[in-house]
């Protein structure tokens, strides 16, 4: 399943044009300070991003904390993303978790032995909590906030803006949260309820980002916290540091830009 959605996705990212890095100012005042501090003079055009990470995770509010680590992969030519970890449950006993969004399809995945489902969904209601986590994930590829013509930024005041990410029919919006110099502190699903169920619907986000440094040229939070309600109801907190990042042209183009 993870290779099979990995290589989808790589299509994806061969063949999509790379987004053109904009000369205008991206949006609202903070997002425009944002984006200038975490980009400075880096306006080389990004395909992709591949990123390495590990943590701890624990499944509701008073569960243990588990030991995690793995990787995931976010094309930037059109919302889509890859994230695959790897849970240590007990001595010899592991989960894994796959959860995607590629191609306007996602699920949310959790198996023991990387066999034995425990907690998946495919559900209809999944693209959109998938669609918002990519959002959530942005702050890993700033250079995003200048080239991206699916998300679109509405001002709030001085520290807070609206982003909404739209891919065909289906659209999310979120807040995220500025520091005075311009890095993104927080980002939280605007849509994060229920209707019939006054319930956080599975999938719904909440991030928080500290620890910026230079990476690739460009500032990225190299600590992030969020929590994540499951296909069950059940809430998953998750603290993780990013071990490894990588900013990559797709290889056709790089092909192209050579003759």
């Amino acid at each position: 399943m993870v290779e099979e959605q990995v290589r989808y996705l790589r299509l994806i990212i061969f063949y999509a044009p790379i987004p053109p890095v904009r000369n205008t100012r991206p949006g609202p005042e903070p997002v425009a300070r944002y984006s200038a501090w975490a980009q400075g003079a880096n306006q080389g055009q990004v395909g992709c991003v591949h990123i390495r990470h590990a943590g701890r995770i624990r499944f509701g509010k008073k569960g243990r904390w588990m030991n995690m680590k793995g990787e995931a992969f976010f094309s930037l030519a059109t919302p889509g993303f890859v994230w695959h970890t790897t849970i240590a449950y007990a001595p010899g006993i592991w989960l894994e978790s796959l959860d995607y969004y590629v191609h306007h399809d996602a699920g949310m995945n959790l198996n023991l032995y990387s066999l034995v489902p425990l907690n998946n969904s495919h559900e209809e209601k999944i693209k959109t909590s998938s669609l918002f986590r990519y959002l959530a994930c942005m702050p890993l590829f700033p250079m995003i906030t200048g080239t991206s013509h699916f998300i679109n930024w509405e001002n709030v005041d001085d520290s807070t803006a609206k982003a909404i990410i739209r891919d065909n029919d289906l659209s999310v919006e979120a807040v995220a949260r500025f520091r005075g110099r311009g890095g993104i502190t927080s980002i939280d699903a605007n849509q994060n309820i229920h209707p019939e169920t006054g319930r956080p619907v599975p999938g719904h986000f909440s991030c928080r980002y500290a620890g910026y440094a230079d990476r690739g040229g460009v500032r990225i939070p190299l600590q992030v916290s969020s929590d994540m309600i499951l296909p069950d109801g059940e809430c998953a907190c998750a603290e993780y540091a990013i071990t490894e990042i990588e900013f990559d042209t797709p290889v056709m183009e790089k092909e192209r830009g050579s003759r």
